[in-house]
């Protein structure tokens, strides 16, 4: 893009702020052509390169929102799919850039459309009057101010849902999952088949500007980032909401709209009946040549019909899982560990491919472990990272997810890198409940696990340990009482102990 024309929208960002009832442009000229014929002829244009859709219109996009020279071939794939739905309202969803807040941002209160050199869009402020009056849309209406992510969609829908109205929402990005299930639900009551949704959001943006560099400059950096981008949009496409949060946030994927795409993915998961396609995957430096600064834009639209909000049902207890599910269970710890350290798409397919178990959502408590495998058990060097959650308040997935980065980064030994992973065995504990016992006589060696907790201090032993280490009961909790900074014989007087038990397995023993 000629820099004169950003520097130009810069200009009018700050020359034209939302005075009145209705809000300005503030990219125009810059991010898209900046009069009303050439911005309608480039769009049209965009809009003609892309077949008609065959089948049944969509009710939901996602799609980009850089300047149309990058991504408006990208954007024009899931607009020319709301051709034909008769959506009269469209919820436009985007991340705030500009502003730092939790929830869900509306527009101020007296603002009554949102203008582009093709004309103004009405609000739906109906809509919008009943969204101001709940807790989790009371973001600040600011943050609309400059923001560039909804207003680079409104002119492809002015072209082809002419008479709808838009509830615009910008969501912050310290939007907890609560408050994200929180407002997809409200967001329901609205849904019909007169109502469309567009999330805006690109994805990975790969460069210094962006301060995210995991992978080298080189000719094969292009398809890294395709990869990356098109194994994240498949769990989108597929409503992998879990899969889609766990995949960006332990990669550290930058892509700015996660938070509203997990908004849709909750929608599509309690209140739609339809599928995900992805449409087309690209990024900027496909565009100019460059992959010195580049960012990945996706196209994905979903075709079906809404329902009313269903809730999920309670997850059974975790049983005993299947070597099948022993193996894809390992196989997510390690994909977590290789994409935490990569930033690839190994989790992503491990969702992909497993995700719809239904065990896979059942409460349990998980530990990761690593180990050399070449060294004998008992001997010190074994161990190189062990970490996890006790308590069965999560679902397994969660759970392993949790435990796994939390092993990358065991505060006992110097951070995991992604070379050694290769000579580490992996090994997983799923916990059930643990239950208080009167005392140390009650604990089983080699069946329980066991807490001890005496003044504050506390510490763990997996139900394995004693065995490998070959201890007896005394010198076990000999050991536990040590690593939980208390004299060797403290576990004998004073201590509460509580015990579990733990399914345990690891690569080795599943080869």
């Amino acid at each position: 893009m000629n820099p004169f024309r950003f520097l130009l929208g810069v200009v009018l960002m700050v020359a034209f702020p939302s005075f009145g009832s209705v809000r300005a442009p503030a990219v125009a000229g810059a991010f898209y052509p900046g009069t009303e014929k050439a911005l309608r002829a480039s769009v049209v244009d965009l809009l003609e390169r892309v077949p008609a859709s065959e089948g049944t219109p969509a009710l939901a996009v996602v799609a980009p929102h850089a300047g149309y020279v990058y991504s408006g071939a990208m954007a024009a794939r899931a607009f020319r799919q709301l051709e034909g739905s008769g959506a009269t309202r469209v919820v436009l969803i985007g991340p705030s850039h500009r502003a730092s807040f939790s929830g869900a941002a509306l527009p101020a209160k007296g603002v009554t459309a949102f203008r582009t050199p093709l004309g103004d869009v009405e609000l739906d402020r109906k809509t919008i009057d009943s969204l101001r009056a709940m807790g989790s849309f009371d973001g600040p209406s600011s943050a609309h101010d400059g923001e560039h992510c909804l207003e680079v969609e409104l002119p492809f829908l002015q072209t082809v849902l002419p008479e709808a109205r838009i509830v615009p929402l910008l969501i912050g990005h310290h939007s907890g999952v609560a408050e994200i299930s929180e407002i997809a639900e409200a967001l329901s009551g609205f849904l019909g088949p007169e109502t469309a949704v567009v999330v805006s959001t690109d994805f990975s943006h790969h460069g210094e500007s962006f301060r995210w560099v995991p992978f080298p400059q080189g000719p094969d950096l292009g398809d890294q980032l395709l990869d990356l981008a098109r194994a994240t949009a498949d769990l989108a496409a597929k409503g992998q909401t879990d899969g889609f949060r766990h995949q960006v946030e332990v990669s550290g994927d930058t892509v700015c709209g996660s938070k509203p795409v997990l908004v849709l993915l909750e929608m599509m998961e309690h209140a739609f009946d339809g599928t995900g396609e992805v449409l087309g995957v690209t990024t900027s430096g496909h565009v100019t040549g460059d992959f010195k600064q580049s960012v990945s834009y996706v196209s994905i639209a979903f075709a079906g019909r809404w329902k009313p909000w269903k809730q999920n049902e309670a997850p059974s207890d975790l049983s005993t899982l299947r070597p099948e599910q022993q193996i894809a269970i390992v196989g997510l710890a390690r994909a977590v560990l290789e994409t935490r350290l990569g930033h690839g798409p190994e989790l992503a397919r491990w969702f992909s491919a497993h995700g719809d178990d239904p065990m896979l959502h059942a409460p349990a408590g998980a530990f990761v472990t690593l180990n050399h495998p070449e060294i004998k058990a008992g001997r010190a060097g074994r161990l190189r990272a062990c970490m996890g959650v006790i308590e069965a308040r999560q679902s397994v997935v969660d759970a392993v997810v949790h435990a796994a980065v939390s092993a990358s980064r065991d505060p006992r030994f110097p951070a995991l890198e992604l070379n050694e992973l290769k000579d580490l065995s992996v090994e997983v504990s799923l916990l059930s409940p643990s239950r208080r016992i009167p005392g140390p006589e009650a604990i089983r060696v080699g069946i329980h696990g066991v807490v001890l907790s005496k003044n504050g201090r506390g510490a763990v032993f997996l139900p394995q340990v004693a065995p490998e280490q070959g201890w007896d009961r005394d010198t076990m909790l000999d050991h536990l009482a040590r690593k939980a900074g208390l004299a060797t014989d403290a576990w004998r007087q004073g201590a509460t102990f509580e015990v579990f038990t733990a399914q345990v397995f690891g690569e080795k023993e599943l080869e």
